[in-house]
This record gives structure tokens, sequence and C-alpha cells, in this order.
């Protein structure tokens, strides 16, 4: 369904419980039907930020912004449920390592590429949830 940039930004914040920024270091895209993203790069990696819509589809872009830079993994927060982002990319997990405070990283697959993911924790969020940081072989 097409919707408005502003439109999107509301279904953010409704579902992370957390205001939208903006961030100067990321470069904002947006399509009507997919939804927005935010990416920047570092010296590996192409980094997304906040994200909302079709995340399949923004992981491929993020992927193809990779590949066109010639970075070698990907990287994203997650401030909701980790275990259904995990599941919904195609990982599996291979390893859970149990962290101080009740914490869990966990050690992932692609059941498709073969390719490595690690989600670790690395902040709490304005609402109260474990923030994940994710990266990926791209």
């Amino acid at each position: 369904m097409s919707k408005t940039f502003e439109d999107w930004v509301k279904e953010y914040e409704n579902k992370t419980g957390e205001k939208y920024e903006v961030d100067e270091r990321f470069r904002t895209f947006f399509e009507p039907e997919k939804g927005f993203a935010q990416m920047t790069e570092t010296a590996s990696m192409i980094v997304v930020n906040q994200c909302c819509g079709d995340a399949q589809y923004w992981k491929g872009k993020a992927e193809e912004l990779a590949k066109e830079k010639g970075k070698s993994h990907l990287g994203t927060w997650c401030i909701r449920e980790i275990l259904p982002y995990i599941k919904l990319f195609g990982y599996e997990i291979e390893k859970i390592e149990e962290l101080p405070e009740g914490m869990k990283r966990y050690h992932c697959r692609n059941k498709k590429t073969g390719k490595v993911g690690l989600a670790s924790p690395s902040f709490r969020s304005k609402n109260g949830n474990i923030g994940y940081m994710i990266t990926c072989e791209v």
C-alpha cells in the first residue's frame, strides 16, 4: 500500500514505541510502497538505522548497496523482539551464548546461503527493550 513518508514515520513510532529521529550520518531511502530505511557505510559494512516497511526489501537494497560499495557485511539494530527477525531473514540459530543479566547472543547461519550472522545485545532502547546489534555477511 502506498503511504506518505509521514505515514510510514507514524507506523514506525507506533510499532517501536520510539520517536523517529533524523540522523545526519545516515541517508534516508524512501519508497511509498515499501517504507523507509536509513543507511550509511563504514570501512567494511553498510549499516541500516531506523527502518519501517518491507524488511526483506530493505535488506535487499542494503545488500545491493554493500556490493556496489565493495562492503563485505551488513549491520543494523533491532529494538523489537529479535527471534522473529532471525527467522524472517532465513537464519537458524547455531549457538546461544549466555551473557550477564540474562541476556543472550545468537550465532546464526543463513539456511540458503550458509553465510553467518550474529545478534548481540548492545543497549536498552528508550522504551526499555533490549536493542540488538546484528551483523551478517553479504
